[in-house]
């Protein structure tokens, strides 16, 4: 049968059931019959549309500018501007496959899905009617309202709103600066949440002034990223951090860039300047961008090398809370607080001349350009002084409590962290 501009409708009397594999042909402006193969397959050419239910009777919309339909096996080929409407989502390509048995489609080459304020593009794609899910496969993008992902595969489950990408992936959100890589992550839509599962890396590009850019680079076992009220990322176990002159590294790292903060816990260790702070856990202030105060709660301990030539001589400071705060990236106040106590050596023109130790309620130590400029020791003071020959070849043994000089700190190389000796 062969005709010009005409409308075909073939119409169903009652809607299907959840067990019915029809098809049904809602318009095309030629119709064409030929035998392939031993089989009857139908060519619709022009303004093609059709309609299959789901199981649960829920109606999915195909439109196309030609399609071949295989009778016996309930398959249409579908060519030219093609278009699948089911519910909320709408998904477009040049060419594709329909399967009415089974109820799912295949599209190929240029994949592009809507739904709501996500735009998704792949090169190839998969959508399952009844199971309400969807794959797509090769260089996916998926854009939403704050942040962009990039994966080579993308797995999407309607029920759960739960997308799982895989392969060369990464998140970048551009209005932050942020972008986080990994093997690959589960996205929970309704919670906003992001688990990246396999080797997270967070990049984080932040500029304090015309001239200078601090990145920020996380790397960890594991990163959880929040997208609700505030951002957050967590990384968890093995956590390596650097930013500008600092960097660290915990067993916990909390990332909070709208609040301008970082915390650290779990044996965290940070170092600034040749200054390794250590402690229960440790709080990070940003302003601005730029280090503004860390604070450190719970065995905190602040040491330095006193002499490059002897390795075993270091000034420390000791507490419950230590606060250090900066400016211009340069130390400018020590607050140590509750059981304070500090350890530091002397020099005559250069020569050693023993240590002085002292303990107190409060300690307060003022800098100036980086050197100790005054130090102030409130309530309960006590203070010793070791002659050079008391201590030469024996610094260990006077150490405080706590002490432990890691040798080796988070050194960026790119953007990629290593950890390298230091001392």
């Amino acid at each position: 049968m062969r005709s010009k501009r005409f409308l075909i409708y073939l119409l169903i009397a009652a809607p299907a059931s959840s067990q019915d594999k029809t098809i049904e042909i809602r318009s095309a402006d030629e119709l064409h019959g030929q035998v392939i193969n031993g089989e009857e397959v139908r060519e619709l050419k022009g303004n093609v549309h059709f309609i299959q239910r789901s199981a649960e009777g829920s109606p999915v919309r195909v439109w196309c500018d030609r399609a071949l339909r295989y009778m016996k096996q309930n398959k249409i080929d579908l060519f030219g501007h093609v278009r699948i409407v089911r519910d909320s989502i709408v998904i477009t390509a040049p060419e594709g496959s329909y399967f009415g048995n089974t109820r799912w489609a295949e599209m190929r080459r240029k994949v592009h899905l809507v739904r709501g304020s996500t735009v998704l593009t792949a090169l190839r794609g998969e959508h399952y009617i009844d199971e309400k899910r969807s794959n797509f496969f090769g260089n996916v993008v998926m854009v939403d309202s704050s942040s962009t992902l990039y994966a080579q595969e993308v797995f999407y489950d309607e029920a759960s709103q739960r997308s799982i990408a895989v392969i060369d992936v990464r998140v970048v959100d551009a209005a932050q600066g942020t972008t986080v890589y990994g093997d690959s992550l589960v996205y929970y839509e309704t919670r906003r949440f992001t688990d990246v599962l396999r080797h997270p890396k967070l990049i984080q590009f932040d500029s304090t002034d015309a001239n200078t850019i601090d990145t920020t680079v996380v790397v960890s076992k594991r990163m959880e990223i929040y997208q609700d009220s505030a951002r957050k990322f967590i990384a968890i176990d093995s956590v390596l951090m650097t930013r500008g002159e600092l960097s660290a590294r915990c067993g916990k790292g909390v990332f909070l860039p709208d609040n301008n903060r970082i915390q650290l816990s779990k044996q965290p260790y940070i170092w600034q300047e040749g200054q390794q702070i250590s402690g229960d856990s440790i709080q990070i202030v940003l302003e601005k961008r730029a280090l503004r105060s860390v604070f450190v709660r719970g065995h905190a301990m602040l040491l330095s090398r006193a002499d490059s030539a002897r390795r075993d001589r270091f000034n420390q400071l000791s507490g419950r809370q230590l606060t250090m705060y900066f400016s211009e990236g340069k130390i400018q106040r020590v607050d140590v607080e509750r059981n304070a106590t500090s350890l530091y050596y002397l020099y005559d023109d250069a020569k050693p001349n023993g240590l002085n130790k002292s303990s107190g309620d409060r300690i307060f130590i003022e800098f100036t350009s980086g050197n100790v400029e005054r130090t102030k020791v409130v309530g309960g003071v006590q203070g010793q002084y070791l002659p050079e020959r008391m201590i030469r070849r024996r610094e260990r043994d006077f150490n405080l409590d706590g002490f432990k000089w890691m040798a080796s700190r988070p050194r960026r190389h790119g953007l990629d962290l290593k950890e390298e000796l230091y001392d």
